[in-house]
């Protein structure tokens, strides 16, 4: 769902298969963070000149805690909402009250415009309906492309024709508006294996066709879908195709790379640093879209086994995971006061013992990880 990019082309190929498997079985399944090193040399992807904008007071949130903290939901991904919503009781009560839960569009049409496929319309509306039981703001990130709506058939090829993405999102709108906070379009579009050619034209018009297919039907904010990493030259791509006016939001995941990197590792430039926050803030305010929330809907370190000594796929240990949750979001709430909620990649570690595997709250038997204290503590404001 997220992505460091692996400089192995047979490792992306054997990663983008099973994900595709995965997604065919149980929605919209992705792998996790896939966890190497980014080119520096690659379109929207590298190092930049570092920009500060007008610099902005601190904030705190208020002494009750963090109210704007979340989890990516994977729970989901079967044809029963039971485990998501233990899952989503667990996290719920350790203060987190936002989800962002991905919905595959070719999982919602499989055979071509249309109805909805109704045992996927069935699971989404009982994760919807159990997180607004909850009193949890719900984040849908709609993406991956029908067999059907590309010449290539690739879940991660955008559609040929804009307006059947567009249609199937004014149709959830429509159905869900009342339980959705927000409405994120696509997921890491500047990464070539989620939206192929990671073309920021061809993002914009998928994107200026979605926002006025949702506000038919909902007002709730159109998120520009997360960037994988803090790519502000990229984002600055966007905008001059014409971006501005078909979001509300702008989304961003800033992993840190290397992976096992702290939170407050210094920039000096790098887009795989949390610490370049600033400079995508820059990019809006150049374009005069300062009264805009950044919105950081994955963020998370990995407890599971290292890959192999790759520097991009370097683990933590449960206890260093909890600490820089706590660090992380303390950072982004004392220097960043334009970020509104932060979501942690992800509610329960995977089934493997593996790297990409590691980066839950909870265990695969849903037993607490460290972090998962450690967002209680932030949530509660210790």
């Amino acid at each position: 769902m997220t992505g460091l990019v692996r400089r192995s082309t047979a490792a992306i190929a054997i990663l983008a298969v099973a994900g595709v498997v995965g997604v065919l079985l149980v929605g919209s399944t992705a792998p996790s963070p896939l966890g190497a090193q980014p080119d520096p040399g690659r379109q929207g992807v590298g190092t930049t000149a570092e920009v500060t904008p007008t610099p902005e007071p601190a904030t705190s949130r208020a002494p009750g805690g963090d109210v704007d903290l979340g989890f990516q939901l994977s729970a989901h991904h079967s044809d029963r909402a039971d485990r998501a919503i233990a899952v989503m009781d667990r996290l719920q009560r350790a203060g987190a009250r936002w989800v962002r839960v991905d919905v595959g569009w070719q999982t919602l049409q499989p055979e071509g415009p249309g109805p909805f496929e109704r045992w996927y319309v069935d699971l989404l509306d009982d994760v919807l309906t159990g997180a607004r039981e909850r009193g949890l703001q719900v984040i849908v990130s709609l993406w991956l492309s029908p067999a059907w709506a590309s010449d290539g058939g690739s879940p991660y090829a955008p559609p040929d024709d804009v307006e059947d993405y567009a249609d199937a999102i004014a149709t959830a709108a429509r159905r869900w508006g009342a339980d959705v906070a927000a409405w994120e379009i696509w997921n890491e579009p500047n990464f070539p294996v989620f939206f192929e050619g990671a073309d920021p034209a061809t993002y914009t018009r998928l994107l200026c066709a979605a926002y006025p297919a949702v506000k038919r039907y909902d007002d709730s904010p159109v998120v520009f879908g997360g960037l994988m990493y803090n790519d502000d030259g990229w984002l600055r791509q966007a905008y001059e195709a014409g971006a501005k006016d078909c979001f509300d939001v702008l989304a961003t995941h800033p992993y840190v790379g290397p992976s096992d990197a702290p939170p407050d590792t210094p920039a000096v430039g790098a887009v795989w640093r949390l610490t370049h926050t600033p400079a995508v803030r820059a990019v809006m305010e150049e374009w005069a879209d300062g009264d805009k929330q950044i919105w950081i809907t994955e963020l998370g370190w990995s407890s599971g086994p290292d890959s192999d000594g790759n520097p991009w796929d370097r683990s933590v240990t449960p206890r260093q995971q909890a600490a820089y949750l706590g660090d992380a979001v303390r950072l982004v709430r004392s220097r960043y006061p334009y970020v509104g909620p932060i979501i942690w990649y992800r509610d329960v570690d995977g089934p493997t013992d593996t790297y990409q595997d590691g980066f839950g709250l909870l265990h695969p038997g849903l037993r607490p990880k460290p972090a998962l204290r450690a967002l209680r503590d932030a949530a509660r404001g210790r």
